[in-house]
């Protein structure tokens, strides 16, 4: 395989029954502290905790001061239910800010967000483009209306929004038309926008789970990384998004994966299963995990793009079954560049 017909790849790669997944290493990209800032900052901010809640912390703690990741501090050392709350009080404390600031500057014209580029480019089918993100911020929604789209996030309204998948659906429907004698919907350009994890726009209403672009001082939902996240993503709405995302990942007939880590049992399974029964996959990552690399010499149509081995070198390191080759050039392993160099 050679870089013309990677190119040639990615060019027919988006088309119907795509659906995306993306994962934080898109947000990272565009300037959203990444786990590792993430834990530092915890780390900082653990000042304010009770007394009662200080020693579970601080088990937590010495885990994170080793240099051990977030997710798997967490999940050796169990949160008890106050401290896992803080958790996602700090969170939102140190992301909103910086995601605050990202928006900002696109409407100054002054950003523009890679998410938002590519979508300019590719075809939007008329049932709607599935984006299924990991990520609390609200990035994936502003580059979908930058780029022209409706956003169908499953909830209904701006301000104390319902959540209701039918009814959403029919907020971006303009007209009926008929198709062989049978009535359906149009639809205008839309993206359905799944958060299996929450988002900083979710909010707890008295006994239920509401969406507000408001700032409210109430209790937003989010799972927290580690082992306890699959207990919360049982519940509403979390369980919601997840079963719609796994519903659109086993119909799907092709998937581009951008900056997902592989490491959620919520979404995996069904990912996996795709990929390694020949779905077309397209992955771009910085850095090439074991998981990836393994799905990627496994799956019969599987390419991971990632960044070229000799980090100050521009490129890329291809890795599929059977091939795989490094080349420099183009970071294509990057969605900014690949959508200006390819898909332009």
């Amino acid at each position: 395989m050679n870089y013309e017909q990677v190119a040639k790849i990615v060019q027919t790669h988006f088309s119907d029954g795509l659906v995306i997944v993306i994962g934080s290493g898109l947000s990272l990209a565009e300037g959203v502290p990444g786990m590792a800032n993430l834990a530092d900052a915890l780390v900082k901010a653990s000042d304010d905790l009770s007394e009662q809640d200080k020693p579970n912390w601080e088990e937590i703690k010495s885990e994170l001061v080793k240099g051990i990741g977030l997710e798997s501090a967490l999940s050796r050392r169990q949160p008890t239910a106050s401290v896992e709350q803080w958790i996602k009080n700090r969170i939102c404390d140190i992301l909103m800010p910086a995601e605050l600031e990202i928006i900002s500057n696109i409407a100054l014209g002054r950003k523009i967000l890679r998410l938002s580029d590519f979508l300019k480019r590719i075809l939007i089918p008329s049932s709607g483009l599935p984006i299924i993100t990991t990520n609390y911020d609200r990035l994936a929604e502003v580059a979908c209306e930058i780029a022209g789209l409706h956003v169908d996030t499953t909830a209904i309204g701006l301000y104390a929004g319902l959540f209701d998948e039918q009814v959403s659906c029919m907020s971006s429907c303009k007209k009926v038309v008929l198709r062989k004698r049978q009535p359906v919907l149009d639809h205008f350009p839309r993206a359905i926008v799944l958060k299996p994890h929450g988002s900083f726009d979710w909010f707890q209403f008295g006994g239920e789970a509401r969406r507000s672009s408001l700032n409210l001082s109430a209790n937003r939902l989010i799972v927290s990384p580690g082992t306890n996240k699959y207990r919360a993503g049982y519940e509403s709405p979390f369980d919601k998004h997840r079963e719609i995302a796994n519903r659109h990942i086993n119909s799907c007939s092709r998937l581009l994966i951008v900056g997902f880590g592989f490491n959620d049992d919520h979404l995996q399974t069904h990912l996996e299963r795709k990929i390694r029964d020949g779905t077309p996959t397209i992955i771009l990552t910085r850095t090439l995990g074991n998981k990836m690399k393994e799905l990627a010499e496994d799956a019969p149509s599987c390419y991971c793009l990632s960044r070229h081995p000799t980090s100050s070198i521009s490129g890329f390191s291809l890795t599929t079954r059977g091939s795989g080759f490094v080349h420099e050039g183009p970071d294509l392993w990057d969605l900014r560049v690949l959508t200006d160099t390819i898909l332009s």
